[in-house]
């Protein structure tokens, strides 16, 4: 959505609904970032518990998760913001 100073907010057609993409990718992020939560909680209690190397694995994994977590959740908001293929094109 974008702002008009005259129209108010302005819907762009390209962003209306989420495709497929979207939501695969999304879905799939989320799912590696709460993988990497839970490498996050490992570690945590390996170094508590006094495993440098349990939570050095874990800490690696986790940091690696996150990226690609992140790459996907991305990866979503830009298939979101891309025209849907199955749509027709122009107002017709």
């Amino acid at each position: 959505m974008r702002r008009d100073s005259d129209k108010g907010l302005v819907v762009n057609a390209a962003t209306a609904s989420p495709t497929a993409e979207h939501r695969k990718a999304g879905r799939a992020g989320q799912i590696a970032l709460a993988a990497a939560l839970v490498f996050l909680v490992i570690s945590g209690i390996a170094v508590v518990a006094g495993f440098g190397a349990v939570a050095a694995t874990s800490g690696g994994i986790c940091a690696a998760l996150g990226v690609v977590g992140l790459l996907l959740h991305y990866e979503g908001e830009r298939q979101r913001q891309r025209p849907d293929p199955s749509r027709p094109r122009g107002g017709r």
